[in-house]
């Protein structure tokens, strides 16, 4: 092996230098530098073809990619997308081929790869390039989106599967896919896409194979848990054309659900859905992975995952209850379903509707952007239920800890019940964790910060200032607070109490129910876990609605408003709705005139005031104290705000904010710190783009 650097004789090199510019050039004292070599030395010379592979690893900087030669062994084997082991130091980690190219050669010997777990391209190269973006939009590495993205290979099933020569789909058995006899009757005057002003525009442009970008204000369908005759309606059009159709639902139940609907409402020709959802066995799920990848479904549904299902043509992409929290990817990099689809339709050129009851600020903002067109009734009169928010409930007692229902909402529940069915809804299942005053029930918060408060015996305590004080509530001068809500069982035993004759049922995530009938029934449930009634509930009841406006966040008005909006949708057209606990005037009257979309407005120009997404950029970077001084000594954000540490449960939080044209340059800035903390191993380092939660 030939030396790299040049090689010394033992003498000092700078006598010479000295003495030439002295003119007294000492010979024979002092050698020369010996000559360096023609070619760069270090060079490998590899005769076998060497692949780019993704390691399954979460260490920041090696996850971007790694370089291996492909021994004679593997060289049939190895492909794009295939699954490998390689060696990393002495531990052998899963990796991905990203892309294989001829022999050349390298300034470094490349290790080979150990073994070839899977010989077929299990990721294709458009999710390859979907993951790329998603890492360039959320500051993360492809590791880790890949993780999320892939299912964990199962080599049974995938044997099995390549075994059969690419079984087709099979259609849904009435044992794997029941039908529920009540949720799939259809009512009188059932709400058709054509209805909307813009309706037979888009469809014609569905069926034409015209792109398509929508955020779309949905008709209510009160006997189902979403509209899906409305959606069926687009799923169908959108089939006429070549490709597949993607759907995706918050939750497994609905996506189940909308999988019996479409068997039961479509003819025998109608492709069958395949369910891709997380919430499967991880077998199940790889197998619907395997499907999408070989097989080419026409119809797949699924939740937030199926966001990266490996399609090769897809028609339309379609996300319903857009704004759902279930949609938002709890582990780094963070990324959102919603975003992640604005992706896929500029990169495959397809079709993208995001519907809701309500409006998220992030759709309003595409609207307004001119990005996306809109799909609502506008001024067009809607039959939709009567909603009620009185100013002053009469209370049986004062102590509300005691008797949290009104005589008001006991009086609103006798009328409703006279008709049918009368859905409840709780905020949480049960828990002390919101408290407000025990008399006039304005929320506590923390005197220094406006935080929630804990309390701890007598005293309470804010977790976010660590500010201790005695309460004493500044309406009404009380000094006893109450858990804000209270949970669902509870409320369930008292209203049995006050209705003896009326059967009442509890309702939350370990307790679904099928639909109900047309009999007086009192129906108490947790939020998104409301069971449908065959021709809609005669009324319903939300408690506590004031609940998410208490809490110091960025989406309490978002979500608040698209829980009452989906609860609002499960009443049938003559019914009523009454709000229960302080909603707020603001957003009771946004309710009442349904005026989503002005509220989502104001809201974007608000946060536009303040710079707060999707109206800026903006950065959350979670580290111990003494991390995030090594980052910020070393972070270069030039035109941007950042925001001192705080802290942020055990770690400390530094806020970076920049326009939206600072945008790259500052997610750039945040990989390159990131690798920079992993090359020197520094302690763990978690970066949110667009944090939801603050």
């Amino acid at each position: 092996m030939k030396d790299q650097m040049p090689r010394w004789s033992g003498l000092d090199p700078l006598a010479q230098i000295r003495s030439r510019q002295e003119g007294k050039t000492k010979r024979g004292h002092q050698q020369e530098l010996l000559p360096l070599p023609d070619k760069p030395a270090g060079k490998w010379k590899n005769t076998d073809s060497i692949a780019r592979v993704i390691p399954d690893t979460p260490v920041f900087h090696l996850a971007i990619g790694l370089d291996y030669t492909i021994p004679p062994r593997l060289a049939g084997k190895t492909r794009i997308g295939s699954l490998v082991s390689v060696k990393i130091g002495e531990k052998l980690v899963h990796a991905w081929v990203k892309d294989i190219r001829p022999p050349e050669a390298t300034s470094q010997r490349l290790r080979p790869i150990s073994r070839v777990l899977s010989d077929r391209g299990l990721v294709s190269p458009k999710t390859f390039q979907l993951a790329q973006q998603v890492v360039s939009r959320y500051a993360g590495n492809i590791s880790q989106v890949l993780n999320q993205a892939i299912p964990n290979r199962r080599a049974g099933i995938e044997k099995e599967f390549f075994t059969n020569n690419f079984a087709p789909v099979m259609p849904l058995t009435s044992r794997e896919a029941p039908c529920q006899e009540t949720n799939c009757l259809s009512v009188r005057d059932e709400p058709k896409i054509e209805n909307y002003p813009q309706g037979k525009g888009l469809l014609d442009s569905l069926a034409n194979k015209r792109l398509a970008r929508v955020v779309w204000s949905a008709i209510p369908e009160p006997n189902r848990v979403a509209p899906f005759n409305q959606i069926s309606e687009l799923v169908s059009v959108a089939l006429k054309a070549k490709g597949s159709v993607l759907c995706l639902f918050p939750t497994a139940r609905q996506a189940s659900e909308f999988c019996s609907y479409w068997s039961a409402s479509q003819g025998a020709n109608a492709p069958s859905p395949l369910k891709y959802f997380f919430e499967k066995s991880s077998g199940r799920h790889y197998q619907a992975y395997l499907q999408c990848r070989f097989n080419h479904p026409r119809l797949v549904v699924g939740t937030r995952s199926a966001i990266f299902a490996p399609l090769k043509r897809i028609s339309l992409l379609l996300i319903w209850d857009e704004n759902a929290q279930t949609y938002q990817e709890q582990t780094a990099p963070y990324w959102h379903s919603r975003q992640v689809a604005m992706m896929r339709a500029n990169s495959e050129k397809c079709s993208l509707i995001l519907g809701s009851y309500s409006r998220s600020p992030q759709a309003q903002a595409l609207v307004l952007s001119s990005w996306a067109s809109e799909l609502a009734m506008n001024n067009t009169p809607v039959l939709l239920p009567k909603i009620f928010t009185p100013d002053y409930e009469q209370r049986d007692d004062l102590s509300i800890g005691r008797t949290p229902i009104s005589s008001t909402a006991i009086q609103f529940l006798r009328s409703c019940l006279e008709n049918g069915p009368v859905l409840v809804q709780v905020g949480r299942r049960g828990g002390r964790k919101a408290l407000s005053c025990a008399r006039c029930s304005a929320p506590l918060r923390c005197p220094k910060c406006l935080g929630q408060v804990e309390q701890r015996g007598d005293d309470y305590l804010c977790p976010s200032c660590g500010h201790s004080f005695f309460f004493r509530c500044p309406n009404c001068g009380a000094q006893q607070a109450r858990a804000a809500v209270r949970g669902h069982q509870r409320i369930g035993r008292e209203l049995a109490a006050a209705f003896p004759k009326i059967p009442v049922i509890n309702c939350d995530a370990d307790n679904s129910l099928p639909p109900i009938g047309t009999k007086p029934t009192l129906v108490v449930a947790t939020v998104d876990q409301e069971p449908v009634a065959s021709n809609g509930y005669a009324g319903a009841l939300l408690l506590d609605a004031g609940m998410l406006i208490s809490l110091d966040r960025i989406w309490a008005g978002e979500q608040t408003l698209r829980r009452w909006a989906n609860l609002g949708a499960k009443v049938a057209a003559k019914g009523k709705i009454m709000l229960s606990g302080d909603p707020g005037e603001y957003l009771a009257t946004t309710f009442k005139r349904r005026t989503f979309r002005e509220w989502a407005s104001k809201e974007l120009q608000e946060r536009a005031e303040v710079g707060i997404p999707p109206t800026a950029a903006m950065a959350a970077i979670r580290a111990s104290k003494d991390t995030l001084n090594q980052l910020l000594a070393c972070a270069n954000f030039p035109d941007m705000q950042v925001i001192e540490p705080v802290r942020f449960g055990n770690d400390w939080q530094v806020i970076v904010r920049a326009r939206l044209d600072q945008g790259e340059e500052l997610r750039a800035e945040l990989s390159r710190l990131q690798a920079l903390a992993s090359r020197k191993k520094w302690e763990p380092v978690k970066v949110q783009v667009d944090p939801y939660d603050f």
